[in-house]
């Protein structure tokens, strides 16, 4: 299984900068308003190889079932939801805010697999994916004749 780069990419990315101009921005931005209103955020996960599966775990505190979506197509396997804020700006006052919300995108390379056996559950803000391995087909050669 192979991890691919969220998406959207952040501007801030290594991929586009030097790694000294990446964290000059990166701290630029840390306490910018910027990071949590354009970019959204990009949530943590674990991959974890069991004997017959993979596992994804994702930390998505403050994210609701309801405003989850995962699918598969071909190799890929994509989640993708939203963090709501629930405070407006009319309401609150913030001396400080670091908790970003907005949409957010997860791509994974999975590989061939029947996606109907994909098992997913949520439970206090930890998604939980399990992926059953496919029997792999050994490499074989082809007699000339």
């Amino acid at each position: 299984m192979v991890l691919i780069k969220s998406k959207p990419e952040s501007i801030l990315s290594e991929g586009y900068f030097p790694q000294n101009i990446h964290s000059m921005l990166n701290s630029f931005f840390e306490d910018s308003k910027l990071k949590s209103q354009t970019f959204g955020f990009i949530p943590q996960a674990d991959i974890i190889e069991h004997e017959a599966s993979y596992e994804i775990r994702m930390s998505l505190p403050g994210v609701k079932k309801e405003d989850l979506k995962i699918s598969h197509e071909g190799d890929l396997l994509n989640v993708e939801g939203e963090r709501k804020s629930e405070f407006t700006k009319e309401q609150s006052k913030f001396v400080r805010k670091e908790i970003s919300y907005g949409k957010f995108s997860r791509t994974f390379n999975v590989g061939k697999l029947d996606a109907s056996a994909i098992e997913a559950s949520f439970d206090n803000g930890l998604l939980g994916i399990v992926i059953p391995k496919t029997k792999e087909t050994k490499p074989s050669t082809i007699e000339i004749k």
